[in-house]
């Protein structure tokens, strides 16, 4: 990827958590090629799935994630999600967690010196 990179990532419709962390896995490749499921005993690719595991993912989208088995990202990098409406509305606890996570990235990756942001856009 190229030096100041905007991915955007569309959660239209999406009520649930896991249809979330599932759209973003797909698109960031967090397990690697084919590989956007629960990690199983004895592998090493795939993610948790959960909340805890998107944010270690995240904290290394440039070292190719948890596994470096998903591609690297070139900072500086924006995560766009668009189509976020459904969640904060029907989820609103799902959305204030998952942009909990994004702010916690922004700084962790502020820290370390990479310029990290996110876009969550709840309008329909």
């Amino acid at each position: 990827m190229t030096c100041g990179t905007q991915l955007t990532i569309d959660l239209e419709g999406m009520t649930e958590k896991a249809q979330v962390l599932a759209a973003i896995g797909a698109a960031l490749s967090l397990g690697g090629p084919d590989a956007n499921h629960p990690v199983r005993a004895g592998e090493t690719r795939g993610w948790g799935l959960n909340w805890d595991a998107l944010f270690d993912c995240l904290l290394n989208l440039h070292s190719g994630g948890i596994w470096g088995s998903s591609p690297p990202f070139a900072f500086p990098l924006t995560l766009r999600f668009t189509g976020a409406g459904a969640l904060a509305r029907h989820n609103p606890q799902a959305f204030a967690i998952l942009q909990d996570i994004l702010e916690q990235t922004r700084d962790a990756y502020a820290r370390q010196k990479r310029g990290f942001d996110f876009e969550l856009v709840a309008l329909a």
